[in-house]
C-alpha cells in the first residue's frame, strides 16, 4: 500500500508534510523528532518542528505510525507486524528484532494472572559490532 492510501484509509489528508515524514520513516527505519526535522526541512525549509510532531501524533493516534521509547530521545517507526527493538547502549543502533510477543505476551498474562495492555518489547544490547571493538 503506498503511503498515499496508507493516510487516506486512515481519514488522513495525505500532505506533503506528512508524506515526507512516511518517507522518511521508510528510508531510515527508526527516526527521532530532530532526524526527521533535519530531513524535512531540505524540502520544507519553513516546516516547523510542531508541526512536525502533530503531524506525527495524528499518525500514531491513527496507527500508522508507532513511537519507541528506548532512550530519552524518542523514535518512530511506520507501524508493523509486532516485534522486537534492539538498542545498542554503545553505538546507539537501534533495529528491529523479528520475534513473535504472543506466546510471551500469554505467558506472562498466565503468571501473572493479569491483562497484558501493551506488549511492545525493547532490548537494551551492545551489538555485535561494538562487541568486536571491545575483543580487539
Amino acid at each position: 500500500m503506498s503511503n498515499i492510501d496508507l493516510l487516506k484509509s486512515n481519514s488522513l489528508k495525505a500532505t506533503p508534510q506528512r508524506l515526507c515524514v512516511l518517507d522518511i520513516l521508510e528510508d531510515c527505519g527508526h527516526a527521532t523528532l530532530d532526524d526527521i526535522q533535519t530531513i524535512t526541512r531540505e524540502k520544507f525549509p519553513t516546516l516547523s518542528i510542531s508541526t512536525i510532531y502533530r503531524n506525527l501524533n495524528e499518525m500514531i493516534e491513527k496507527g500508522i505510525v508507532s513511537e519507541i521509547k528506548i532512550t530519552r530521545k524518542q523514535h518512530f517507526e511506520i507501524s508493523k507486524e509486532k516485534h522486537l527493538h534492539l538498542y545498542c547502549k554503545e553505538c546507539g543502533k537501534l533495529e528491529d528484532f523479528d520475534f513473535k510477543t504472543e506466546s510471551f505476551t500469554k505467558e506472562i498474562e498466565k503468571l501473572a494472572n493479569c491483562k497484558v495492555l501493551n506488549d511492545v518489547v525493547n532490548l537494551e544490547i551492545i551489538c555485535e559490532d561494538c562487541l568486536k571493538k571491545h575483543n580487539k
